[in-house]
């Protein structure tokens, strides 16, 4: 094996795994390459949102903090490279068949700056100027149910969910919780009215249970480093989308038990709503590495393990310098390789990309049998 070469891991569209490349068909370090964040961010958009509208003053342009775990300083480029600017990302994402991931990215890169300090700000949706996230920080429009579901850990999760895990002890103590605020006397409740058919409304009000799915991106790539490369799934569309997400559950309707009107204590939930809500970031755990995710050019993405004895260790090395497959003059030939940090550095040079939430559409759900809940 030539010792310039470096052995890799492509996706094998034929069979969607990830297919391992060594020898005369490795890659090369290119050194004199770095990733460009030149590109000038596109114009403001405002997305379809379910947020109540906020008026806001005009404020001085926000700084980020500067990443917790910096990549070590890239060389500089030379002519001979085509350039990738990071804003390419999203139309490799296409070639990789993930539409909505692409989607996603590009709407972030859209938005005005909008982050969240640390996690406690970002689970009350608090940005950096301590104030409630913008209406449009909150997209309700791209993600549907109907996608969701036809991926099987997603689908296996919401079956879970309607089957078992609203019926746990645990979810009827908060639904009996919820439910203490209407009167006992009401003959039926119905969210959709109560909520003003506002996802955002009905989430913070009305949801008693939830399921987590996993499948983060970056996640998805340390797991397969740390395992030494055996075969394995790539990443898709889902994980690109929405990584590890939870399924809601929130209380549809209820009407009063057949006994309530001598015991006056009891209630059945007949029906649920239930959808996805997830916070789209590039956000790092704090003193924690920046993720990886990948090494990215027009034409996808391939991962680099430093060699496959390291990747056993927990910081799953990888080759931390641009790759080429082939000719580095050519367009597309060069990979960069690409991390959360690199999103929030974009960020803060063009004071632009805005962190927002996802809620999907949502799907109503008969409960059969009814489940009783005593006040």
């Amino acid at each position: 094996m030539n010792d310039d070469n470096i052995p890799y891991y492509k996706v094998n569209k034929l069979i969607w795994t990830w297919s391992r490349r060594d020898g005369a068909e490795g890659c090369r370090a290119v050194r004199e390459a770095e990733l460009s964040m030149e590109r000038p961010p596109p114009l403001l958009e405002k997305a379809a949102t379910e947020a109540p509208v906020v008026e806001e003053k005009p404020s001085t342009p926000s700084k980020l903090p500067t990443p917790a775990a910096s990549q070590p300083e890239k060389p500089k480029k030379t002519e001979m490279v085509p350039p990738f600017d990071i804003q390419d990302i999203p139309e490799a994402m296409r070639k990789l068949k993930m539409p909505v991931s692409a989607k996603l990215m590009e709407r972030w890169f859209a938005g005005r700056l909008n982050y969240s300090p640390g996690d406690s700000d970002e689970s009350n949706e608090i940005n950096q100027d301590g104030k409630p996230y913008p209406p449009d920080m909150y997209d309700a429009t791209t993600v549907k149910m109907d996608w969701i579901l036809k991926f099987p850990r997603a689908k296996k999760q919401f079956d879970y969910l309607i089957g078992e895990a609203i019926r746990s002890p645990a979810a009827k103590k908060v639904l009996a919780d919820k439910l203490k605020r209407f009167d006992k006397k009401m003959f039926g409740i119905s969210t959709r009215w109560v909520s003003k058919d506002n996802t955002a409304h009905l989430h913070k009000h009305f949801h008693f249970q939830h399921v987590p799915v996993d499948g983060e991106f970056s996640q998805k790539i340390q797991t397969l480093l740390a395992s030494q490369w055996k075969r394995s799934g790539v990443p898709d569309d889902l994980a690109g989308a929405l990584g590890s997400f939870n399924i809601y559950a929130a209380i549809g309707s209820v009407r009063p038990s057949d006994d309530f009107m001598r015991r006056e204590t009891a209630f059945e939930l007949t029906g649920i709503w239930v959808y996805v809500k997830d916070n789209y970031t590039f956000t790092d755990q704090t003193h924690n590495r920046s993720q990886y995710l990948g090494h990215w050019s027009r034409n996808g993405v391939v991962v680099v393990p430093l060699d496959v004895v390291a990747a056993a260790s927990r910081y799953a090395p990888y080759v931390e310098s641009p790759v080429t497959l082939g000719n580095p003059a050519i367009r597309g030939n060069v990979y960069y390789p690409i991390h959360n940090s690199d999103f929030r550095q974009w960020a803060l040079k063009h004071q632009r990309g805005g962190d927002f939430v996802i809620y999907s559409d949502r799907c109503f759900v008969p409960v059969v049998p009814p489940i009783r809940i005593d006040l």
